[in-house]
């Protein structure tokens, strides 16, 4: 992140390069550099005829590069913005358009010094096998936007804070990460929602926290399965009803309590074999802090108790998919259930 900083500061202090690619999916950085870029040509008062967006989903690589060799409008420089740049990927797109690469290629080699040619690849890698992708590295200021880690969301976060004269102690950020899965762009979001509420004092609250922020399924599910692990059958019931009353599907509510049993099986056998946390998270590949709250839980109870409960959930996925059961019923049979197993 140290570096996409870095770049969005050279182009507010107008130190613009003359094609980019922006390559990632954190959505918060993607939209930070777009309005960095934006609001240079704002304050360079471009009209706004010269900003431009295209998607290669429904528009030719052959109509932007017209439009990147044409003369701007009434002003000195243009800024285009191609979405959907799946060109330099790998990822295979169902659409009518045909790309001229070649022609792309040749532009990239010698860009128009009056444009500003934006890529935005938003996804998780590029094709660095494709000819075009090597042209486009060797030619455009890359910014990479992908996924922050857990160090530099906290960075983020907590620079946005003190950007803006706001507290929040230790317990109450850290209950923000986990509500949001320590994820940037969703953090960010719920943090900007916190803040408006506290604008008088300045100050955030857990009781805000709890209060105000979304917690997505798997998070609504997570909490669900601590307290069905915890046996406290009154609040699990009360949880999962409240998901019923929200309309959520107990099918896929079933196949995450079935994912997330599963990750406690799996640390929990890695973890008697002698793997230590960073070992486990690389080996299943998920977050660090997913691998550092199963440890957490995995050893209050024995290997067979949560055998016996994963196995419970793949016969009623099962049932339930075959048309035996009522899908509804299932989880909460399975929580008074799993009360009776031994620990």
């Amino acid at each position: 992140m140290k570096n996409v900083s870095k770049q969005i500061d050279q182009i507010k202090n107008g130190d613009i390069a003359p094609v980019y690619a922006i390559n990632g999916t954190e959505r918060i950085l993607v939209d930070e550099v777009i309005t960095s870029l934006t609001q240079v040509f704002k304050d360079r008062k471009e009209d706004e005829m010269n900003m431009i967006h295209f998607d290669l989903e429904d528009s030719s690589i052959d109509d932007v590069i017209y439009e990147a060799e044409s003369l701007p409008f009434l002003g000195e420089q243009k800024l285009i913005f191609v979405h959907s740049s799946y060109i330099f990927t790998g990822k295979k797109v169902t659409t009518k358009i045909k790309h001229n690469t070649a022609l792309l290629e040749k532009y990239l080699n010698d860009p128009s010094a009056f444009t500003v040619l934006v890529f935005l690849v938003s996804y998780d890698k590029l094709d660095k096998r494709k000819k075009i992708t090597k042209v486009l590295l060797k030619s455009a200021e890359v910014i990479d936007v992908s996924p922050s880690s857990e160090k530099d969301t906290s960075v983020y976060l907590k620079n946005h804070l003190q950007n803006n004269d706001y507290k929040m102690s230790k317990e109450t950020f850290q209950r923000l990460l986990e509500l949001t899965d320590r994820n940037l762009s969703k953090a960010k979001n719920e943090l900007d929602k916190l803040m408006i509420y506290h604008a008088e004092d300045k100050t955030i609250t857990l009781e805000s926290v709890d209060k105000l922020v979304s917690k997505s399924l798997e998070q609504n599910i997570f909490e669900l399965n601590e307290k069905v692990l915890k046996k406290n059958i009154k609040q699990s019931i009360e949880l999962y009803q409240d998901l019923l009353h929200q309309k959520e599907d107990p099918i896929k509510m079933l196949a995450l309590m079935i994912g997330q049993f599963r990750l406690l099986l799996q640390v929990k056998i890695l973890k008697k074999k002698g793997y230590q946390q960073a070992d486990i998270a690389g080996i299943l590949k998920i977050h660090p802090y997913r691998v550092k709250l199963a440890l957490q839980t995995e050893r209050l109870f024995k290997q067979e108790t949560l055998s016996n409960a994963h196995r419970y959930l793949i016969n009623a996925d099962y049932k339930i998919k075959s048309g035996k059961v009522d899908p509804k019923l299932q989880i909460e049979l399975f929580i008074w259930k799993f009360s009776s197993m031994p620990e």
